[in-house]
């Protein structure tokens, strides 16, 4: 319900404030730059978090670090859809703590996207798709993927600086 209310927002943001004359300015290189800032962002809290806390939970209720960074991982598989990816069958997923696995796995996913990204064309950008049962364009659909993304970065920056970690720097569009 929180994540319906969320995406019902963001439409209406974009269509009231932005409107259609911002997707057309934004090309495909520019959305793949976003991505890459964000990449980094996320792959260097993830290298800068000692290998071991990435067990580490703030709270029982929480994920662990290394669960953290696999959510990323694989909301960004689930998400290729947006780019005009297909969802790998079967997901790559792991339950791994070891750090260099869970680095490999969240690069490996962010590549995933970049790839599915590059080959955009403009027009791909402004067609309409379906995005969890809602009709947008697919620039639209990509940040509100970027928004998640910035959402389990914030997460995970605090998991690093409870104990003691500066987290990879701050990024975005």
């Amino acid at each position: 319900m929180k994540h319906l209310k969320m995406k019902k927002l963001l439409t209406l943001l974009f269509s009231l404030f932005l409107g259609n004359a911002l997707f057309s300015q934004i090309s495909p290189a520019a959305a793949v730059k976003a991505w890459d800032n964000m990449t980094t962002m996320v792959v260097e809290t993830a290298k800068a978090m000692p290998a071991e806390h990435y067990s580490y939970k703030p709270t029982a209720e929480l994920r662990d670090f290394a669960e953290q960074m696999g959510h990323t991982t694989g909301a960004n598989y689930l998400f290729a859809s947006v780019v005009g990816l297909h969802t790998p069958d079967p997901m790559p997923t792991s339950e791994s703590k070891n750090k260099d696995q869970v680095i490999k796995e969240l690069q490996a996913s962010f590549a995933f996207i970049k790839g599915g990204m590059q080959k955009l064309t403009p027009t791909q950008l402004n067609e309409e798709i379906d995005f969890f049962g809602s009709k947008m364009p697919r620039l639209q659909a990509i940040l509100i993927m970027t928004s998640h993304l910035q959402r389990e970065q914030g997460k995970s920056t605090i998991y690093t600086r409870l104990k003691g970690i500066a987290p990879g720097g701050s990024a975005g569009w």
